[in-house]
C-alpha cells in the first residue's frame, strides 16, 4: 500500500516490488528504487524523503519475512507442546 499511495504504483507494480525485495536481486532492486523515487517525486514527495522511505522498506524486507515465520513457528511449537502435556496428563 505504501508503494501505491506514495509512488502511484498499481497493485501489480507494488507486488513486483514486494517480490524484488524478497529475492534481493541487485538489478531488480536498483530499477525498483528508481521507479519508486520517480513515482514519489511525481506525487510531490521530496527526493530525499522518498529515498529514506525506500531505505526503510528495504531494511524491513531484510528481516520482516524471517521474523514473521519465526513467530509463526514459535506459536506452533508452543501449541504442540501444550497439547502433548495435556495428552500426557490424561493418559
Amino acid at each position: 500500500m505504501i508503494a501505491s499511495n506514495l509512488a502511484g504504483f498499481s497493485l501489480a507494480e507494488a507486488d513486483n516490488l514486494r517480490r524484488a525485495m524478497s529475492k534481493k536481486t541487485p538489478e531488480v532492486m536498483t530499477e525498483a528504487r528508481k521507479d519508486f523515487i520517480e513515482g514519489c517525486e511525481e506525487n510531490g514527495i521530496n527526493k530525499q524523503i522518498a529515498e529514506k522511505i525506500f531505505n526503510q522498506i528495504e531494511y524491513f524486507a531484510g528481516y520482516g519475512f524471517n521474523k514473521s515465520h519465526s513467530a509463526a513457528y514459535a506459536m506452533i511449537s508452543y501449541r504442540t507442546h501444550t497439547l502433548r502435556q495435556i495428552i500426557r496428563l490424561n493418559s
